[in-house]
């Protein structure tokens, strides 16, 4: 129970509420720690629970006919995993997968929809998240239709920086905690494409690549080529 209060606290969802909902969910709550690698759900499985990264990175994915991956979303500290099925009561519409040892809240649908049904403000937060996800989907099926594919690489590293980026004297730093496969998946891409556009904005002078970490060293001619 401590450990749900402190947590549900430090998660941007749960700390606009007051203290009187927070206290109704605090005892659904249950806090857990996963591996980089664990699985949280697959794609057609029954949807059980909704979760909230409190530390960490997931990646929500689909996989096609032939084995090849599509990253659907890279999600953080603070943001949640499942909004779909909790409020549509279908299975899980995508695959979760952690990419790096992290600390999730998990609230199973049934409680979540006893309180919120109870207590509007929760359901409205809940809608509004969804609504956030649809602009997003909406705004990627945009870029993938009529942006190159530099640009798009440019886009990514940008919306990376600004969910999970460090600012240091040199510049953004992010870790990217993808390999070269899984970011050309995420910008539609093969593996050498993105290699290649990453080794060719490191030349520009743009970012610099250092293991999984990328220093974006000039951000505003990365916009530039996000917009191109």
């Amino acid at each position: 129970m401590e450990r749900a209060q402190y947590v549900l606290r430090r998660i941007p969802f749960f700390s606009g509420l007051s203290d009187e909902q927070r206290r109704l969910l605090e005892p659904v709550v249950v806090t857990a720690r996963y591996r980089k690698g664990q699985i949280l759900f697959v794609e057609g499985e029954p949807s059980r629970a909704l979760f909230f990264i409190y530390t960490g990175r997931v990646k929500v994915y689909r996989l096609a006919a032939d084995g090849r991956e599509q990253i659907l979303h890279l999600l953080g500290d603070g943001e949640p995993v499942a909004v779909v099925p909790f409020l549509d009561g279908g299975p899980y519409p995508a695959n979760a997968e952690v990419l790096e040892d992290s600390e999730l809240a998990q609230i199973q649908f049934s409680d979540f929809e006893r309180i919120a049904l109870a207590n509007p403000d929760i359901l409205m937060r809940m809608l509004r998240l969804l609504a956030q996800r649809m602009r997003e989907s909406q705004e990627e099926i945009t870029r993938m239709s009529l942006q190159n594919v530099a640009a798009r690489l440019a886009r990514r590293i940008l919306d990376l920086c600004e969910r999970h980026g460090r600012a240091t004297e040199e510049g953004i730093e992010v870790d990217l905690s993808l390999t070269r496969q899984e970011l050309g998946s995420w910008i539609g891409a093969s593996r050498e494409t993105a290699t290649r556009l990453l080794q060719q904005f490191q030349r520009e002078g743009v970012l610099r690549i250092e293991g999984s970490r990328i220093i974006v060293l000039k951000p505003l001619i990365l916009q530039s080529w996000s917009e191109a």
